[in-house]
């Protein structure tokens, strides 16, 4: 099974609005989440700085690439792994 036919229901789902988002009850879940893309990009360069790993452009600049800094499982294994 291919990653499109393995996801294709699970994306409908959302894009025909199925299932909707309640961003109240997730607010009192957890009350410090993240709440857009910029608040993780902007959250992810200050730990980098922090760690001193450097700054979140300068981890993703390909002369800085290397398999402990991989994101996702499948880039760590270089997409040898069974799905």
């Amino acid at each position: 099974m291919s990653f499109r036919d393995n996801f294709t229901g699970f994306w409908n789902v959302w894009k025909h609005g199925i299932i909707t988002r309640d961003y109240s009850l997730l607010d009192e879940i957890h009350p410090d989440r993240i709440r857009s893309a910029e608040e993780w990009f902007r959250r992810e360069d200050r730990l980098g700085k922090e760690l001193g790993k450097g700054s979140l452009w300068e981890r993703v600049q390909k002369e800085n690439w290397t398999v402990e800094s991989a994101v996702l499982k499948s880039s760590a294994d270089f997409r040898t792994g069974k799905l």
